[in-house]
């Protein structure tokens, strides 16, 4: 037997094992891509279950102090903050406003806040107060004062009588508020709204639910843009 003939089999072989390899390969690209085309996108059609839990998120309560923007808008855009936060801070002072200017002052979006106070005691103190303040209709004017003077993580600075003081300043009826944030009710309501928190996937704030959707961290306002868009286009 030739060398030639001896080496006839081997070729066979690896011609057929390279068909083989090429048809599975090709098999495996067709399911990559009809893979990827039927992943849903972060929209209604998730089969999450905690996704779908998130759509029940908005409250659209008429005379809700905890929000901004019509009842009735097409979107909500739901946030979890903690008022220690320096991210939560970078959102409110920056990107905030915008959106507000944008889609909250035209009526397409409403904003509703959720307390995330997981960062010590101080940042109770302060869920507390805003809320104590939302009950005389300050709680957006006591939020930006807040971040505004932003203090130091648990050092001590925020007491029950920092934030009495701040409340003055601000015009409130200082003994009603007093009450208010010493009802059990109020702290009760801070704790609730980071229990639905924990079960929707937030974990640290500034966290952000829009649809099914959730935004985590103190992103570029395009990213909001661009999320909100897509809600949009799919509410028309």
């Amino acid at each position: 037997m030739t060398d030639t003939q001896e080496r006839r089999p081997n070729r066979t072989r690896l011609v057929v094992g390279a068909v083989i390899v090429l048809a599975v390969l090709a098999v495996l690209a067709v399911v990559t891509v009809t893979t990827s085309r039927s992943t849903p996108v972060a929209g209604p059609t998730s089969s999450d279950p905690v996704a779908q839990a998130r759509l029940d998120v908005p409250r659209r309560q008429d005379g809700d102090p905890l929000a901004l923007g019509r009842v009735d808008a097409p979107v909500v855009l739901a946030e979890w903050g903690d008022f220690q936060c320096p991210f939560c801070r970078l959102y409110a002072t920056s990107t905030e406003p915008a959106l507000i200017r944008q889609y909250v002052d035209s009526g397409q979006v409403r904003i509703e806040w959720h307390d995330f106070a997981y960062l010590g005691p101080e940042s109770v103190l302060e869920a507390r107060a805003a809320r104590a303040a939302g009950r005389q209709g300050q709680f957006w004017p006591f939020h930006a004062a807040l971040y505004a003077d932003q203090a130091p993580e648990n050092r001590g600075d925020v007491t029950e009588a920092s934030l009495t003081a701040l409340a003055a300043r601000l015009g409130l009826d200082v003994p009603r508020f007093q009450q208010d944030f010493a009802d059990p009710a109020i702290a009760q309501a801070v704790a609730d709204d980071q229990a639905l928190g924990s079960r929707l996937g937030v974990g640290g704030v500034p966290s952000f639910v829009i649809g099914d959707q959730l935004i985590f961290g103190a992103q570029p306002l395009p990213t909001f843009q661009q999320a909100l868009d897509a809600a949009l286009a799919r509410a028309r």
